[in-house]
């Protein structure tokens, strides 16, 4: 066995150091099997409580690291360290990046791929949407990520697999237990065209502190996430929060402001998301299809082409008056809120507009 990846299994189950913590040790030429191999006194210095020393202690002892990876190629998994040529290079653009990561299925998705979350407790408008949206993304080749959850989740993997695409599922249980029992059929069709990630060992259950932290992976493994319905204090939100820190695309689905479960979806939008109104024009942005926007030479700056009458409109609006809310380019244009906001995500997915704290402006030409 690879000592590097036989440590950081180790040092993964024992959530004994972060990544970064790692990186740091390595300027220090300490890598992971040295750290392992340093006993309890480099354990103490280097900062790894006494908790998680004494898990490392058992997993070394009880030939752990062995037995998962017996395991894993018993069952058709596969282990993926940090190191390894096939780990997703985007996580290390998220905090905290898993040292290990556990796959049951296919592999990981590209870049380009979009992930969707959302609240268990979904309105069946919200539900609709999540599934219409994932086949949609099928469609332009992009895979869906979510986290297998009830709700919003399981709606975008149907969706992406109704519509003959790949989805995966990101769990905050071992890719070996289902959780939710609900979605044991589901999770196998995900096997299929698609897969089950996990960072935490075979056999572990879904504890609460779980979720939160595959959120972070939800997010890194995606270039978009669009969040359909989201109370204010959710999983969701977590992941918007994790989606913005990774500089990734956010769009949320506006929902019934009468809704608790719209609360944070709709405050998103209020916070400069992009409001995902059309979903054939989003499946479009998605499969890389904008249009060339202007014409060559110096006269076609100010003359974009390919642009609806409503997107021309709106963009006139702010490049004169400038910074304005979506009420007040309704009360200039005349225009319905729906439509206005439809018009600013495509302009904002092709760079002409930009928004800050609810409000637009037109980005300034180079």
């Amino acid at each position: 066995m690879d000592p590097v990846t036989r440590a950081l299994i180790v040092l993964n189950a024992a959530g004994a150091v972060c990544a970064e913590t790692l990186d740091s040790l390595a300027g220090q030429d300490i890598g992971p099997a040295e750290l392992i191999e340093g006993g309890r006194s480099l354990w103490t210095e280097k900062g790894i409580i006494p908790s998680a020393q004494a898990i490392i202690t058992e997993w070394l002892v009880e030939g752990r690291p062995k037995r998962e990876i017996e395991k894993c190629l018993e069952k058709g998994f596969r282990i993926v360290a940090r190191f390894d040529n096939e780990y997703p290079e985007q996580l290390e653009e998220i905090p905290e990046p898993p040292l290990v990561l556990y796959v049951r299925g296919d592999g990981f998705p590209s870049r380009d791929s979009v992930a969707m979350v959302g609240t268990r407790r979904c309105t069946p408008y919200g539900a609709r949407c999540a599934e219409r949206v994932g086949a949609l993304i099928a469609g332009t080749g992009s895979w869906v990520v979510s986290g297998g959850a009830l709700g919003i989740d399981g709606a975008a993997h149907r969706g992406c697999l109704d519509g003959g695409g790949k989805t995966v599922a990101v769990l905050g249980t071992g890719i070996d237990r289902v959780y939710p029992e609900r979605h044991r059929t589901l999770f196998e069709e995900i096997t299929v065209s698609g897969a089950l990630v996990s960072e935490f060992p075979l056999g572990s259950s879904g504890a609460p502190w779980h979720f939160p932290r595959r959120n972070r992976i939800i997010a890194g493994l995606s270039d978009r996430l669009v969040v359909v319905e989201a109370p204010w204090k959710s999983g969701a939100m977590t992941t918007a929060r994790f989606a913005a820190d990774a500089g990734r695309e956010i769009w949320a689905v506006p929902g019934r402001i009468t809704e608790s479960a719209c609360r944070g979806s709709n405050g998103l939008i209020a916070d400069g998301a992009l409001a995902l109104v059309d979903e054939n024009e989003f499946a479009r942005i998605v499969s890389g299809r904008q249009m060339q926007l202007f014409e060559d030479g110096p006269a076609g700056v100010d003359n974009p082409k390919g642009l609806s009458d409503g997107q021309r409109r709106v963009l006139a609006i702010l490049r004169e008056q400038g910074d304005r809310s979506v009420d007040n380019i309704a009360t200039e244009s005349t225009m319905s809120a729906a439509d206005i906001l439809s018009a600013l995500a495509m302009l904002s997915a092709n760079g002409l507009v930009h928004s800050s704290g609810g409000r637009w402006s037109a980005s300034s030409l180079k």
